[in-house]
């Protein structure tokens, strides 16, 4: 069994450079939310694949800012607005050893991805548009991640933190 979580970057603030935009106030609670919500529940990924924009590492820095045992991090050029296809490669190139994985990224990506890799994806607006901070957890039944166009994911939770978090402003 194989565990993917696609976690779009947390909701971003201006820079003139899009690379170099950091997260807005909205985004770093977001990402602080989930981070929160992932220690509570154990939803914790083997190892993460992150864009290397600045607003895709402070989603992960605010995630695992308070997780005592960080799963390795990988921050990578070549995630940067990367298209689903890109990301795919990715995850096939993975070894056998990591069973669950979590890539940090962009859309419109991300969304492809998840819905080219779901065996029965969402339909609901709210999905489709992979709102940022949203993860989706899939769950493969393959022994490797080679294996991965072989079997399509079942859906085990969809994670939106602005739904979730009470005290919205």
């Amino acid at each position: 069994m194989k565990r993917l979580f696609l976690l779009r970057h947390a909701k971003a603030g201006f820079h003139p450079e899009d690379k170099s935009r950091p997260l807005a106030p909205r985004g770093i609670r977001d990402a602080t939310w989930l981070g929160q919500y992932i220690k509570k529940t154990g939803f914790l990924p083997d190892y993460i694949l992150c864009s290397s924009a600045a607003r895709a590492k402070e989603t992960c820095h605010c995630l695992l800012k308070n997780i005592k045992d960080k799963p390795q991090v990988s921050f990578q050029d070549n995630l940067y607005l990367a298209p689903a296809g890109h990301l795919y490669n990715e995850l096939k190139s993975l070894g056998p050893a990591i069973n669950s994985i979590m890539i940090i990224g962009h859309n419109p990506g991300l969304s492809a991805l998840f819905q080219n890799l779901a065996n029965d994806p969402p339909t609901d607006s709210r999905s489709l548009k992979y709102p940022t901070c949203m993860v989706a957890i899939l769950d493969f039944d393959i022994s490797d991640w080679s294996q991965l166009k072989s079997c399509p994911g079942q859906v085990f939770d969809l994670i939106i933190p602005s739904d979730r978090i009470e005290d919205r402003p």
